[in-house]
């Protein structure tokens, strides 16, 4: 028996329900690859908060809260989630995959909230069904539920994959003889694999890039892609920061474009203390590094180069938690299931003994 068919439902190398139980609390599944920061964790008084920030819709400052990411003026930091479905795969196990599709556009909206991220619309849903409903006919497949058996690897976002991962938890309740396996090594690593035809499914949080199309048109690999929800991006500081409430899109572009030569916060602001600010944000792996990139700075892959970055959001909170003076960005469901409300009181944060599942 390999190690990977050693347990029922895997995520990163771990059980999916051993994943959540170490987290201990509901919807925690939305810290996808993040057991080493709950796992034996000692609370501290540390805390953040999240950040207002201008909208270019209306010019005012908003927090991403639930209402404000679906009426679309927490915009530009909100951005639609994605899977893409490998065709030769479903091809290869058109029961076990094409019934975990349906299964997945089925429950979306539920598999969203219930990680913290935003349900995208009915219509989304409906195309979605009717799409890959037409996927299966051009390949002549009809799936068998009787005959769920295989295994499925799902590479991609870890920012998604909690999203792909309640959808897979719930799968194997209902077909206890299959298998999903969900491993959140960020978009752009996910896509490497997608591309090359290794894995399944892919969690995405922004579409393919034209080069990672065309590495998966040179190997063969022919897929579609389908909305399965929305998130928003957070900025957050340190519970302790009482100068900053809220930040313009062009200060943000101040702090984070190439070369910035922002060094203090009161580099930003005069009335902001003459302290080193500490930046945190995810690492080039990450389809949120390539949309926040993008939006901010103009794009994809532009960004000062002296910030700690990080694959998993939740070493970003800790990071920002342990310094008065810190600064970072992340999607906001890992705040939210850190038991954060955007806007609202800052929230403890707990602090890790176990630095096993660091991202180095």
């Amino acid at each position: 028996m390999t190690d990977k068919q050693s347990a029922n439902g895997r995520l990163g190398g771990k059980s999916r329900r051993t994943f959540l139980a170490g987290a201990g609390a509901a919807g925690i599944a939305s810290l996808a690859g993040c057991t080493a920061f709950l796992e034996s964790a000692a609370e501290t008084d540390a805390t953040i908060s999240t950040v207002a920030v201008e909208s270019d819709e209306d010019g005012e400052y908003y927090h991403p809260t639930q209402e404000n990411i679906e009426s679309g003026v927490y915009s530009p930091l909100t951005r639609p989630l994605f899977i893409y479905v490998n065709h030769a795969s479903l091809e290869e196990k058109p029961d076990t995959l094409g019934t975990f599709v349906r299964h997945y556009f089925e429950g979306q909206h539920d598999f969203s909230r219930e990680t913290g991220y935003y349900a995208a619309t009915d219509e989304v849903r409906d195309e979605n069904e009717a799409e890959f409903e037409a996927v299966l006919e051009e390949l002549g497949i009809e799936p068998d539920e009787d005959a769920v058996d295989d295994d499925i690897d799902c590479s991609g976002s870890n920012t998604v994959a909690p999203v792909t991962d309640a959808a897979g938890e719930s799968f194997e309740d209902e077909y206890p003889d299959a298998n999903v396996y969900v491993d959140p090594e960020g978009t752009g690593a996910g896509f490497e694999a997608f591309a090359e035809g290794d894995s399944d499914v892919q969690s995405a949080s922004r579409e393919i890039l034209d080069e990672e199309a065309e590495i998966a048109e040179e190997n063969g690999v022919e897929y579609s892609h389908y909305e399965i929800g929305w998130d928003g991006l957070s900025i957050v500081k340190h519970g302790e920061n009482d100068w900053m409430e809220e930040i313009s899109l062009e200060d943000l572009h101040a702090v984070w474009r190439y070369e910035s030569d922002v060094t203090h916060w009161s580099d930003i602001d005069d009335d902001y203390p003459d302290e080193e600010i500490e930046l945190w944000g995810r690492d080039s792996d990450s389809g949120t590094f390539d949309y926040y990139t993008r939006e901010i700075n103009g794009e994809i892959g532009s960004i000062r180069t002296d910030y700690s970055a990080h694959t998993h959001t939740d070493s970003i909170m800790e990071g920002v938690a342990d310094n008065q003076y810190a600064f970072g960005w992340g999607g906001v469901g890992y705040f939210q299931e850190l038991g954060g409300t955007p806007g609202e009181d800052e929230f403890e944060v707990e602090e890790s003994d176990d630095e096993s599942g660091d991202d180095e």
